[in-house]
């Protein structure tokens, strides 16, 4: 499967989160996937080859830290880039998921202008 220059995963516990997040990219035309943990995230990213992915820190089964680790370890998906989503946005986290390859993080809960230019600014 080629990689979809518009497509979107996001990866959210937080139902609400990805209803917001998903209108948001989608009125600006992009196609989203979402999942609710870690574990489909690092499985739906292998299937789906995103342009991007938007993932939690903390989320059930897989929080976002361990499913960072597995998409940048998988040749398949290494290059796709991450922004982390968190709430409190622990600097230890943050640090971490940086030096595991994220691109950047947004603390929740953010404009819808930020989260645009954020992903804007990666797939531009």
């Amino acid at each position: 499967m080629t990689q979809s220059a518009e497509l979107i995963l996001i990866a959210d516990d937080d139902v609400e989160m990805l209803q917001t997040l998903s209108c948001l990219l989608e009125k600006e035309g992009y196609k989203v996937i979402t999942v609710e943990n870690g574990k489909s995230a690092v499985a739906d990213s292998k299937k789906q080859l995103p342009a991007l992915i938007l993932l939690d820190i903390h989320m059930p089964v897989m929080d976002g830290i361990k499913a960072l680790a597995e998409i940048k370890s998988n040749k398949m998906t290494k290059h796709i880039p991450v922004i982390m989503l968190t709430v409190e946005g622990s600097l230890s986290e943050i640090q971490q998921a940086i030096n595991l390859g994220a691109r950047t993080y947004i603390t929740k809960p953010s404009t819808g202008g930020e989260i645009l230019k954020a992903v804007k600014g990666i797939l531009s």
